[in-house]
C-alpha cells in the first residue's frame, strides 16, 4: 500500500504528541504554575532538538514514553476516578514497552513521598514496580550484548556534549577529535548553568530530577562506551529524556524564580537553544538509499525467503512470500 509509509510517520507523530499532552495539565502546577508556563513546555517539548532519530518513528517512541513517565513522575495525582484510571493504565503500559521504568521506578517512589503517600501515588508505585519486575526478567533473560566501556569521566562528556549540545547546537556534529574550545566550552557553561540555577531556585526537586536525568544517561553510557560521544546523531534515542528533563527544570524555575534575574537567566539558557530547534526543524533528507534491485529479482523468483541488506550492509531484512 502506498499510503502505508505516512500512515506509519503521521500515526507516530500522533503518539508522540499525545505522550507529551501531560505537560499541558493543571497536576504540574505545584512545579510548573499556569496555564501560559505549561504551553511554553509543551512547545518546547514537541520542538526540542534530539529528535532525529525519535521523531515519527514507532520504533523509538519507548523513549518518548519516558518523556510521559518524567511528566507523571513530576505530577501531582490526578482527581478524577477516571483519570487515576488512565493513569495507572499508562504507567502499566509504558512500564511494559521498555526497560526505561526500571530506572524511574525509584522517582515513582520519590513521588509517592512528594505527595503525601496517597493510595493512588501508592498503587501507582506499585504498578510502575510490577512493570519493572517484567523488565528486570526480560533483561536477565536476553541474549543481546552491547559494546560496553562507560566510564564516569565518557558520563561527564556525554551530559555537556550530547545533552549541553543538542540544545545548543542540535544535530550539527560539532564536537569530536578536533572540537573547537568554543563549542566545548559553550555546552560545559550551559550545563552548568542549568545545574546552578535549578538548584538554587528548586533546590531538592533540581537534585532529584538531576539525578534521573544522569541515571538514564549513564545507563546509555555504560551500556554502550565511547559510541555515546561518536556522533550528534547516534543514539539519540538515548538522550531525549535527560534534555527533556532539563527543559522541565529550566521552564520551572521561570514559574517559581523568587528573583527576576533567575527568570531572565532560565529564559536565556532556553532561548540559546533556538538557533538548534530551527535547525533541526527540517532535518535532511535520510541520505542512504538501498538498491531494491536485488530484492525486486527474488520477489519476481517467488523464492521462499529474500534478504535485503539496510544501514549499508550492518543490518539484513528478512521476508517470507
Amino acid at each position: 500500500m502506498t499510503s502505508a509509509p505516512a500512515l506509519y510517520a503521521s500515526a507516530a507523530l500522533l503518539v508522540h504528541l499525545l505522550m507529551l499532552t501531560p505537560a499541558l495539565s493543571r497536576r504540574l502546577d505545584w512545579l510548573v504554575p499556569g496555564k501560559v508556563l505549561r504551553s511554553v513546555l509543551f512547545a518546547l517539548l514537541c520542538l526540542m532538538p534530539p529528535m532525529w532519530e525519535v521523531l515519527a518513528n514507532i520504533a523509538n517512541l519507548i523513549f518518548v514514553g519516558g518523556i510521559c513517565l518524567l511528566l507523571l513522575v513530576v505530577s501531582d495525582d490526578p482527581r478524577t476516578r477516571i483519570a487515576r484510571a488512565a493513569e495507572l493504565l499508562a504507567v502499566g503500559l509504558l512500564g511494559l514497552s521498555g526497560p526505561l521504568i526500571v530506572i524511574f521506578l525509584p522517582w515513582f517512589v520519590w513521588r509517592w513521598w512528594r505527595v503525601g503517600r496517597t493510595p493512588h501515588s501508592t498503587l501507582t508505585a506499585a504498578v510502575a514496580a510490577t512493570a519493572a519486575a517484567v523488565q528486570l526478567v526480560t533483561f536477565v533473560q536476553s541474549h543481546r550484548e552491547t559494546r560496553g566501556g562507560g566510564t564516569p569521566f565518557l558520563l561527564l562528556k556525554a551530559i555537556y556534549e550530547r545533552v549541553g549540545g543538542s540544545w545548543l547546537f542540535g544535530d550539527a556534529d560539532v564536537f569530536g577529535r578536533n572540537a573547537s574550545v568554543w563549542f566545548v566550552g559553550a555546552a560545559i557553561l550551559w550545563c552548568a548553568g542549568v545545574l546552578a540555577l535549578s538548584v538554587v531556585v528548586l533546590r531538592g526537586v533540581a537534585l532529584a530530577l538531576w539525578a534521573l536525568a544522569i541515571a538514564v544517561l549513564g545507563s546509555a553510557t555504560f551500556a554502550y562506551g565511547t559510541w555515546m560521544t561518536a556522533s550528534s546523531l547516534g543514539l539519540q534515542r538515548h538522550i531525549v529524556v535527560p534534555v527533556a528533563t532539563l527543559v522541565v527544570l529550566m521552564v520551572a524555575v521561570l514559574g517559581r524564580a523568587s528573583r527576576r534575574w533567575q527568570a531572565y537567566a532560565a529564559s536565556v539558557l532556553l532561548v540559546l537553544g533556538g538557533g538548534a530547534i530551527w535547525h533541526d526543524f527540517m532535518p535532511e533528507p535520510y541520505a542512504y538509499r538501498p538498491d531494491l534491485g536485488v530484492l525486486q529479482d527474488c520477489l519476481d523468483s517467488s523464492a521462499a525467503i529474500c534478504r535485503q541488506p539496510i544501514f549499508n550492509g550492518r543490518w539484513v531484512m528478512v521476508l517470507r512470500n
